[in-house]
């Protein structure tokens, strides 16, 4: 919590610039402010009275957002709500709110006494009910995933463990929480534990050090369902790897389920127990790639629909042409957009596009300039021309530099090989392929050659 009202504590200052209001003003409307979970994707702060509540979502809620965008790096959503000793009472004193009458008032108990048996380790988290299997927008890239987590929240130990893997931003964290809300609305007598490692991490190192971890193996060996995002954050922490070992095992021979998250696949987290690597990997593994042009395009016509965005077709185009690597930075996008046509009252063009585009991530260049750029700093580099590169010389000095500008589209704008190919003279899949295995074996092979290589993505991306 200290860590949050940290937060809290940078965003005053940033407050009272953007909005020219004087320090008491400030006080009057936020000091009381608390801010008790931050997310990936929102802010849930509490106030202490209704009038409060209703002032900030109303007249602060943007300001909020884009000024807790500076502090965190990241944009969320903010949701406000009264604190529990407010519910109660609205600003007029006589009213009481929120009271079960008394004939409601066992079967109420009984409700929240399942609901508090069955999740009472994801209680912290936002499982909003928007986390779920309809909501997560399937394509090429994520559908083999998406249907693994189904089946084992349908049926947990379908798959155990189910070791999910892909870059951050690509919904595996929905997928978590789909699964555990379907499981909370299906199967509301099993226990759910869901915890980032970073969380895992620092609850055993406090349960060493405040000799509790007798409490702490409890919590985790008796989850019917134990999912850990970020499991790539154990790697090197002797003692945390020890501890989910024997945790992994004890469930496991339970016949509890389990599901991983990672930014890479087992053998890649690193260094990484043998045991827990053979583990891993003998369940069953699903990649979530990056959406294609398709799926982004599916997205943002999703997210334009619940945001009542008016955008044409040329528009969505572009957006998914150039918001190529993640759903989060579409996400972000989409919500300056709905920002800007609601209270700036502006229209939705390409150049407006543009420039929250470039706000939100400035080094994201349009893939027809990066194509440019690599081009041009390769035939720079290796005293070629571009024609060279494009042509069919086969010598050992243009092949090369050929290779390296094709390994270097193909990484740095998620181009398809046969795209790729057109651009050098109409070249096939394998020989687009084989110049980006070459780069790769030379990265391995050739000294110094990363390092002139990560040089070069300097240079070209400025």
């Amino acid at each position: 919590m200290d860590e949050l009202q940290s937060i809290v504590k940078a965003l005053l200052p940033l407050l009272e610039v953007k909005l020219k209001y004087t320090e008491s003003v400030i006080n009057l409307w936020f000091s009381d402010l608390k801010l008790v979970e931050l997310t990936e994707d929102n802010a849930h702060f509490i106030t202490a009275t209704k009038l409060k509540k209703n002032i900030l979502s109303t007249k602060y809620k943007r300001v909020i957002e884009e000024s807790l965008e500076e502090v965190i790096g990241f944009p969320v959503t903010a949701t406000f709500e009264l604190s529990e000793e407010a519910k109660y009472f609205t600003e007029d004193a006589s009213r009481i709110i929120d009271i079960p009458s008394a004939e409601s008032t066992v079967e109420t108990e009984k409700k929240e006494r399942i609901i508090n048996e069955s999740i009472s380790e994801t209680s912290g988290h936002s499982l909003l009910s928007g986390y779920t299997f309809d909501s997560f927008i399937e394509g090429s890239s994520n559908k083999f995933a998406r249907a693994a987590c189904m089946a084992v929240a349908k049926e947990p130990t379908t798959y155990n463990p189910l070791f999910i893997y892909g870059q951050s931003g690509l919904g595996k964290t929905h997928l978590l929480y789909a699964v555990i809300n379907y499981i909370k609305e299906n199967h509301p007598h099993l226990k759910i534990v869901y915890k980032k490692s970073e969380e895992f991490i620092n609850e055993l190192i406090l349960a060493i050090e405040n000799r509790t971890t007798t409490q702490f193996k409890d919590k985790y060996r008796t989850a019917d369902v134990l999912l850990i995002d970020d499991i790539q954050f154990i790697a090197g922490k002797v003692s945390t790897q020890e501890e989910f070992f024997h945790t992994f095992t004890a469930l496991y021979e339970s016949e509890k389920q389990i599901i991983l998250t990672s930014d890479r696949p087992p053998h890649e987290i690193k260094p990484l127990e043998d045991r827990l690597l053979t583990r891993f990997e003998g369940g069953l593994l699903a990649d979530v790639q990056p959406p294609s042009f398709e799926l982004r395009t599916a997205i943002i016509r999703k997210k334009a629909d619940m945001m009542n965005l008016d955008i044409s077709d040329a528009h969505v185009n572009y957006m998914a042409e150039r918001l190529q690597n993640n759903i989060r930075q579409i996400e972000g996008v989409m919500k300056r957009l709905r920002a800007m046509v609601e209270i700036e009252y502006k229209t939705v063009t390409e150049e407006r596009i543009e420039e929250i585009i470039t706000a939100i991530d400035p080094g994201n260049i349009p893939t027809s300039v990066m194509v440019d750029r690599i081009i041009t700093a390769v035939c720079e580099k290796y005293n070629v021309s571009p024609d060279d590169l494009k042509s069919k010389n086969k010598s050992a000095h243009i092949a090369n530099a050929r290779h390296v500008a094709i390994y270097l589209i193909r990484t740095m704008t998620q181009m398809q090989y046969k795209q790729i190919g057109n651009i050098f003279g109409s070249r096939d899949h394998s020989t687009v392929k084989s110049s980006e295995d070459k780069v790769k074996i030379n990265i391995k092979t050739v000294k110094n050659f990363e390092t002139e290589l990560n040089e070069l993505i300097k240079k070209i991306r400025g």
